[in-house]
C-alpha cells in the first residue's frame, strides 16, 4: 500500500514539550512545556549525534547488565534536545535543562561554577535561597545514587557528594559531580517542595545551552519518581515554532479513538517496548528480539538492530522501485530518492510498527522520510551498530505518548500536537 508525501509536510521539524509540576498524594495533574533547541533539523548533524546519543543509552545497558561497554562516550543530541524552564528556590531562581527520559539525576550548575559545562548559562545559588538543604549520607536520595555513581560522604555524613558519569565508565570527561540537597521546584506555575537534585560545582561533557540536566527516567531519583505523579506524557508538534506539551500526573490521561497500549519490558533500564515486527507496505519484516525498542524523545533518529534493520530496509526499496535510487550525500543516509524535478508528490510504502497487546503505531510518512537535501528523499530509520533499537523523535510526531511508570506500561494515540 502507498501513501502520498507532500515535499513541504517532509520537512520535519520537532519541538518537545516538556516540564513538570508539583507533587501530590492525590495524583494531581501538571502541564509544563518543552522547547526545541534548533528549529530546523540539520540531518548531517543529526545523523552524527544521534549515533552517538545510541552509543551512550548501548553503554549505560551494558553497565546495568555487568557487560563491559566499547562505544563511545556521551555526546548529547543537539538536533533532538529539548529544555525546559523551570524556577529553583525561594525565592524563585529561574533556570532551564535538558530534560532526559534516558538518565535520572536531576542537576544544575550551583555558584561561579568555573569547572562547570555549559559555561555561560545561569546558575543556581543555594545561598540566596531560604528553603534549601543540603542532603545527608542517610537520604533516601544519596543511596539511590550508589548504583549509578561514585558517592562519597563529607562532614561526618552530614553531606552526600556525587560524581554521576554518561557514556563510558573509563571515559574521564562526561560526568557532573557536586553535592545533594533537596529545594523547592517550580515548574508550569506550580512548587514542589523537597525535591532531591545535584548541586553540580564540577562537570565535563556536551549539555547544550542550558543549566543542567532534568531526568525523567524510570528510576527514583527521576522528577517523574520524585513528584510521585506515577505517569507522564509528551506530544512532539511537527511545528519547531511551537512548543510542546508535557503532561504529569492526571493531565497527561489518553481518551478518545485510537489509544493504544502496550506493556513496558520488565527490568529495562529504559522506556522500551516489545517491537513484534514492522509492516512496509503489503510485507511484514521482523521485529526487533528480546531486546525490544527505547522510546526515546532525545534521540532525532530512529534505530534498528539487525535483522529487522536490513529486513525493513529490502522492503521499502522492493516498493520504491519506480523511484530513481540517489545518493543520501553528508547526511550518510543510505536508502535515498531522487525527487520529481516538476515539484510533484511522490507515492511511498505504508510504515506500521506492531507491539505487544496488538498496539500498532501507523506512521504518517512524515515520520519516517524526510528531505535531506536538495531534490533528495531519504527513508531515515538507520542501522543500529548494536543489540539496542530507538524509536526516534521523528518517528513520534504528532503522537501523544504516555508514560506510565507506576503500571510499567506506553501508551500512544495519534494526535494535534499543536491544539493540545
Amino acid at each position: 500500500m502507498a501513501v502520498n508525501v507532500a515535499l513541504l509536510a517532509l520537512m520535519a521539524s520537532l519541538l518537545v514539550a516538556a516540564a513538570a509540576a508539583p507533587a501530590s498524594s492525590e495524583r494531581r495533574g501538571f502541564r509544563a512545556t518543552l522547547i526545541r533547541r534548533e528549529q530546523a533539523i540539520n540531518f548531517t548533524r543529526a545523523m552524527q549525534q544521534s549515533q552517538d546519543r545510541l552509543s551512550m543509552l548501548t553503554a549505560r545497558l551494558d553497565a546495568a547488565a555487568g557487560r563491559m561497554s566499547t562505544q563511545t562516550p556521551l555526546r548529547w543530541d543537539g538536533a533532538g534536545a529539548y529544555d525546559t524552564e523551570f524556577s529553583i528556590g525561594t525565592p524563585p531562581q529561574k533556570l532551564s535543562a535538558l530534560a532526559d527520559t534516558g538518565s535520572d539525576l536531576i542537576w544544575t550548575k550551583c555558584g561561579a561554577c568555573a569547572s562547570c559545562e555549559p559555561q555561560g548559562s545561569p546558575s543556581y545559588y543555594p545561598n540566596n535561597s531560604s528553603s534549601f538543604s543540603k542532603s545527608p549520607c542517610s537520604n533516601r536520595l544519596c543511596d539511590e545514587l550508589k548504583s549509578e555513581s561514585k558517592v562519597t560522604c563529607g562532614a561526618g555524613g552530614a553531606e552526600c557528594g556525587y560524581k554521576y558519569s554518561y557514556g563510558l565508565a573509563n571515559d574521564g570527561h562526561h560526568y557532573t559531580q557536586g553535592y545533594l540537597g533537596t529545594e523547592t521546584f517550580t515548574l508550569g506555575g506550580a512548587a514542589a517542595p523537597g525535591v532531591g537534585f545535584g548541586c553540580t560545582n564540577m562537570s565535563e561533557g556536551n549539555y547544550g545551552t542550558g543549566s543542567g540536566l532534568v531526568g525523567l527516567g524510570r528510576g527514583n531519583a527521576s522528577l517523574v519518581s520524585q513528584l510521585g505523579v506515577g505517569a507522564f506524557s509528551y506530544c512532539l508538534t511537527r511545528d519547531a515554532s511551537k512548543g510542546s506539551p508535557l503532561l504529569f500526573g492526571s493531565m497527561a490521561d489518553l481518551s478518545g479513538p485510537g489509544v493504544q497500549t502496550t506493556p513496558l519490558l520488565p527490568f529495562h533500564v529504559f522506556y522500551a517496548v516489545n517491537l513484534k515486527s514492522i509492516s512496509i507496505g503489503a510485507t511484514t519484516t521482523p521485529g526487533t528480539g528480546d531486546n525490544g525498542i527505547v522510546f526515546d524523545s532525545g534521540t532525532t533518529l530512529t534505530y534498528l538492530a539487525e535483522p529487522a534493520y536490513t529486513a525493513a530496509r529490502t522492503a521499502v526499496l522492493s516498493q520504491t522501485t519506480a523511484l530513481p535510487r540517489a545518493s543520501g550525500g553528508a547526511s550518510g543516509f543510505d536508502t535515498c530518492f531522487q525527487m520529481p524535478g516538476n515539484g510533484s508528490s511522490v507515492d511511498v510504502p505504508k510504515m506500521v510498527m506492531h507491539f505487544d497487546n496488538g498496539a500498532d503505531m501507523d506512521l504518517p510518512p512524515e515520520n519516517y522520510f524526510a528531505v535531506v537535501a536538495q531534490g533528495v528523499l531519504c527513508w531515515i530509520v538507520q542501522r543500529s551498530p548494536s543489540r539496542t533499537s530507538i524509536l526516534g523523535n521523528i518517528m513520534q510526531t504528532n503522537y501523544h505518548v504516555r508514560h506510565d511508570v507506576e503500571k510499567s506500561v506506553l501508551s500512544f494515540q495519534p494526535a494535534n500536537c499543536d491544539s493540545l
